[in-house]
């Protein structure tokens, strides 16, 4: 039998930790990294699926609210964990 207990839960940071610098695809031919929105308010939203319908659901919950965000002059990046597409 195998033990599914979880025995760390990943918790959120702390307002104002500064998050390490990547890049990443965000077409196959154009990458997008953190240092592009260094000095501004940056929301990263993770989700694991782009065309699941609770990941659909989430995304327009984001669309919604983006203009609160955009009130503090934040960005909002969604990151997904689905692979990328070649062309």
């Amino acid at each position: 039998m195998t033990n599914t207990t979880v025995e760390h839960r990943a918790e959120p940071l702390e307002i104002g930790t500064k998050a390490p610098e990547f890049a990443l695809l965000s077409t196959p031919d154009q990458t997008v990294s953190l240092a592009d929105f260094r000095g501004r308010p940056t929301i990263l939203a993770f989700y694991p699926e782009d065309w699941s319908p609770v990941c659909s659901d989430q995304l327009a919950l984001y669309q919604e609210l983006l203009p609160e965000f955009q009130r503090f002059n934040a960005e909002l990046l969604g990151i997904s964990v689905d692979g990328i597409l070649r062309a």
